[in-house]
């Protein structure tokens, strides 16, 4: 039994510190090492050089991305007509780029006349209201 002692109160000993002061100390001393982890961490982070991209080969050029020039301008025709609405907001068809070629053309043709008919009808409604 007096042998059991011993050897609990060594362990204890061993692991828990004697006093308050000794746990606070030892809490700050790893926070030290923790802390000076991370400095090395992030010296070793700023020493790397940023990731590039790879160069561009020019002979390799996709034909089907369109690239716009400064001051070009560019027709937007694949994403079909814009609709007006009575109210005057405007949108446009959402499956237009699954319309077969005959199915955007009649659509074009009536999309047309009936957005010359709500511009000019919204004009006049426009002017009603500035002169009166």
């Amino acid at each position: 039994m007096y042998f059991q002692r011993a050897i609990t109160i060594t362990f204890l000993a061993v692991i828990m510190p004697s006093t308050p002061s000794d746990s606070f100390a030892a809490s700050q001393d790893s926070s030290k090492k923790i802390t000076s982890n991370n400095e090395l961490d992030e010296t070793r982070v700023n020493d790397q050089a940023p990731l590039q991209l790879p160069p561009v080969n020019p002979n390799n050029v996709n034909k089907d991305i369109k690239t716009l020039k400064f001051g070009e301008a560019m027709k937007l025709d694949e994403m079909g007509p814009i609709i007006i609405n009575t109210d005057g907001t405007t949108r446009r068809i959402d499956n237009w780029d699954i319309l077969t070629e005959r199915e955007q053309e009649v659509t074009w043709r009536r999309i047309k006349k009936r957005n010359a008919e709500r511009r000019k009808m919204l004009e006049e409604k426009d002017n009603a209201q500035n002169e009166g």
